[in-house]
This record gives C-alpha cells, sequence and structure tokens, in this order.
C-alpha cells in the first residue's frame, strides 16, 4: 500500500498545482471581464448624461447644466456622478498623459484607484468629456466602488475551490482505487510469491491476468518458478544417480577388500578345519574315555564356531547394507578389522596388532562404513609394509583442531589411527592420496578407489583424516570423528 499511497499522493499534488493555476487564471480573466463590463457601462451611462449636460448647458448655461448633474441618481448602479475640471489638481493626479490627450479628443478614459484600507476594496473612476462653450476642459465624474467586484471575486473563488475540492477527491479516490486494484494487491501478492520462493515452495502460480508491466513481471515469476522446479527435480535425480554411483563404488571396493581376504581365509579356516578333522578322527579311530570324547567334542565346537565367525564377518563386510547411523564402539570396529585382516597380514609376513586402549568410544555412525574404511587403510599400509614389518592399529580421544575447510570448532575428537613403518610418501604425493583413482601401486595391486571412498566415508560422518607420511620412514594415518555426544547436541 505505501506504492499505492505515493501514486494517490502524487496523483493528488499533480490535480491540485493543476487546479490552482487554472482557478487563478479563471480569478484573473473573470476580474478583467468584469472590470471591463463596469468601464463600459460607466462610459456608456456618461456619454448619454453628458450629452444632455452639453444640450443644457448650451441652452441655459453651467448652473442649469449642473442642476441636471446633480438631479441624476445613479445610485441604483452603485454610481456617484460629479462634475469636474480636468484641471483640477485632485483630478489632475488621478490621470496620465495618455488618459489627457484621449480626453482632449472626446474620448472617455477610466482609472482603477486601490485603497490602503483593507476593507475598502478602491474605486473605478471614469470620465467622460463634455464639450462646453467656455472651452474650459472638463465633464463628469463617475466613481463606482468595487464592492461588487470584489463580492463577485469571491464568490466565483468559493465556486472554483468547492470545484477542485471535489475534483481532487474524486480523482484522488479513484486513483487510490486504481492504483490498489492495479499495482497495491499485485504487488502483495508479487512479495508474498517471493517470501515462499526464498523459502524454496516453488508452489502456486500467481497468475495476474493483467496486461501491464506489472503483469509481465508476474508471469516471468510464474515461468522463472516452472523452470526452478524443472532445474530441481534434475538436480534431485542427478543427486540420487551420484549416490547411487557412489555407493556401488563403495560396494565395488568392498568387494574388491573381499578378494584380497579370500587367500587369508581359506588360510585361516584351513588351521581349524585339519584340527576339527583330526580330531574327529581321533574319536572315530579309538576307544577314548568319555571325557576324552568330550575334550575332542568341545575342540571341534571351538574351530567350528572360529570358522563360523571368520566366514560371517566376511559376508557382514561384503554385505551392502542401508545407510543409517546408531552409535558405535570404536574398540569395536578396531577389533573387527584387525581380525579379519590379520590373515592377510600374516601371509605377506607383516605383523598386525592392535594397540590396547580406552575399553570403548561411542562415536555416531554407520558400524560397516567405518568397517571398510579403516579395512581400506589397514590393507594399504599392509601393502606398503616390507615383509617382516609391522602395522598397528590405534583407538583414542585427543585435542585436535580440523582443517578450514571443515569450519568445526577445535575440541576433543574420537580418533582410529594406522601406523605403518614401509615406504612412506614423499611431499608431492600426499595432496593427491584421496583423489579417485590415484594410486601409487603396482599394476593389477589396487585400483585407486580405497582411499577416496574412505575419504567419503569420514566425511559423511562429520569427520577428516590427518596424514603424516615420510619418504622411507612410513605413514600414519588417522581418522578423526565427532565424539557421540556431539552429535547428539548437533
Amino acid at each position: 500500500m505505501r506504492l499505492t499511497g505515493k501514486f494517490s499522493l502524487a496523483f493528488a499534488l499533480v490535480i491540485i498545482a493543476v487546479t490552482v493555476q487554472q482557478a487563478q487564471a479563471r480569478l484573473v480573466r473573470e476580474a478583467r471581464f468584469f472590470e471591463n463590463d463596469m468601464r463600459r457601462d460607466a462610459a456608456f451611462v456618461g456619454e448619454l448624461l453628458g450629452r444632455a449636460v452639453a444640450r443644457r448647458w448650451a441652452a441655459a448655461g453651467e448652473q442649469a447644466a449642473r442642476v441636471i448633474v446633480e438631479r441624476s441618481d445613479l445610485s441604483a448602479h452603485r454610481i456617484k456622478l460629479h462634475w469636474v475640471w480636468f484641471d483640477e489638481p485632485q483630478v489632475n493626479a488621478r490621470l496620465s498623459d495618455a488618459d489627457r490627450d484621449a480626453l482632449r479628443r472626446g474620448e472617455p478614459v477610466a482609472e482603477r484607484v486601490e485603497s490602503r484600507s483593507r476593507v475598502d476594496p478602491g474605486t473605478l473612476y471614469t470620465y467622460v468629456p463634455v464639450v462646453i462653450p467656455d472651452r474650459r476642459h472638463g465633464g463628469l465624474e463617475l466613481a463606482e466602488s468595487l464592492d461588487e467586484l470584489k463580492a463577485y471575486l469571491g464568490t466565483t473563488k468559493r465556486d472554483v475551490m468547492v470545484q477542485a475540492i471535489a475534483l481532487v477527491l474524486g480523482l484522488g479516490l479513484a486513483g487510490t482505487l486504481l492504483g490498489f486494484v492495479l499495482i497495491g494487491r499485485p504487488m502483495e501478492r508479487l512479495v508474498e510469491k517471493t517470501e515462499r520462493i526464498g523459502q524454496g515452495d516453488l508452489s502456486g502460480p500467481l497468475g495476474l491476468s493483467q496486461q501491464d508491466e506489472v503483469g509481465a513481471l508476474a508471469r516471468s515469476i510464474d515461468t522463472m518458478c516452472e523452470q526452478l522446479q524443472a532445474a530441481r527435480a534434475a538436480a534431485e535425480e542427478q543427486a540420487a544417480a551420484r549416490l547411487a554411483a557412489v555407493e556401488q563404488l563403495r560396494h565395488a571396493d568392498r568387494l574388491a577388500t573381499v578378494g584380497k581376504l579370500a587367500a587369508g581365509v581359506a588360510h585361516e579356516l584351513g588351521t581349524p578345519l585339519n584340527v576339527a578333522s583330526g580330531r574327529a578322527q581321533l574319536i572315530a579311530a579309538s576307544d577314548a574315555s568319555s571325557a576324552d570324547v568330550r575334550a575332542h567334542a568341545r575342540i571341534i565346537v571351538d574351530q567350528a564356531k572360529r570358522m563360523a565367525l571368520i566366514i560371517r564377518q566376511l559376508l557382514d563386510f561384503a554385505r551392502r547394507e542401508t545407510v543409517t547411523k546408531r552409535c558405535a564402539d570404536l574398540s569395536n570396529i578396531a577389533d573387527i578389522s584387525v581380525s579379519m585382516l590379520a590373515a592377510m597380514a600374516g601371509k605377506v609376513g607383516v605383523t598386525l596388532s592392535r594397540r590396547s586402549g580406552p575399553h570403548s568410544i561411542m562415536v555416531l555412525a554407520n558400524e560397516a562404513q567405518l568397517v571398510q574404511a579403516l579395512t581400506n587403510l589397514v590393507v594399504n599400509a599392509i601393502q606398503a609394509s616390507d615383509r617382516g614389518g609391522a602395522v598397528e592399529v590405534d583407538v583414542g580421544e585427543e585435542r585436535a583442531t580440523s582443517p578450514a575447510d571443515r569450519g568445526t570448532a577445535a575440541g576433543v575428537y574420537a580418533y582410529l589411527r594406522v601406523t605403518d613403518h614401509g615406504a612412506g610418501m614423499d611431499g608431492d604425493t600426499v595432496p593427491h592420496i584421496f583423489e579417485p583413482f590415484f594410486t601409487t601401486k603396482d599394476v593389477g595391486e589396487g585400483t585407486g578407489l580405497g582411499l577416496s571412498v574412505t575419504h567419503a566415508i569420514v566425511a559423511e560422518h562429520g569427520g577428516w583424516i590427518d596424514v603424516d607420511s615420510r619418504l622411507g620412514e612410513g605413514s600414519r594415518l588417522t581418522i578423526r570423528l565427532p565424539r557421540a555426544a556431539e552429535h547428539v547436541q548437533a
């Protein structure tokens, strides 16, 4: 409504300015017309009386002529009639040189004399020359008050004012209504629509049918919303496709790791199978006592449980799961990863150990994804180590500052740390290790996706990975994650 009010105010000011100008012109025109009419009437009356006075003067003398002037009653016309000599000082002061010349030619003249009093509007003096025998220059003076002109102009002013007020009110009301219909209400709908767009609501077209600039703007906004909706739908489809592709990459990386674990699993299952088979043969070939039978049976059960645990861990690792986060124990995640990869490390002569630490450190996470992330780091550490080397997995909490691009505050974070004493990396290699398909391994030993997938998993959990590596001295990679309590508060 503010725009409508400004529009109406400007409209009213223009109307007032035009009306005042027209009123002033009308008043000046009416005043001039009325005064000219007074001049004509006075001159006409003066000339008629002047002829009568001139004839009487010629026939009976000055005194008889003055009687005609004195007895002429023009009060009905609000006119005072006098005989004057034009060379009298009082009369001469009112006349200009042009007036005197006109009077000598026998033409009547009129002069308006303003009064210094606010009550007296002034007087219009009309002088009509009369030809007399003694050749002295004289004639009739008709003095008419301008009261009637003042009253007429006052009435005209009131009429003009009433007309102006009616015109301003009428046009102002019409302008306000038109402004509200054509500007105010459409602008309110435009503002409401833009606020909803700012909140992400692109539905509900404006549907303004008016064929003007406001209607064109409304139609442009409706078109923009339709295009944004189409773009949003396309972006959602692309995002879903990217998520599916990322999940496929993670699953492919997990299956690749499972392939690497296959040889170790075969070795792990071979030992308990041999033990179980041997004990079963002893039971079948000997007359052992019931106590020996129970002992052999317990050994067979323990080894079967061991095989089942190894197989279940391997299947859990390879299975595609729905991504849900819940409180998970980092110590348990470290134990699972170490137990799965111990056989793989032993096969290449690398010692994989789990450092003792806090009993439990809880984070809000998807346990399967963190197992995959830690497994990728451990596999890389094993492959980077020489025979006889050692890889250590550590769990704990410590104060850390997140990278600048994370935007999180410094504080105490939980961590999973993998340390090896292998070949290490130089300063040019470290910045690229999380890039997809970047690898320093020989052909056939890696796809270059492991660390990239690990980096994505950790980032989704609100953490980051610190890398400390020196060429020829080994590497230490630390996964840092917010603790569970901090996750819940966020």
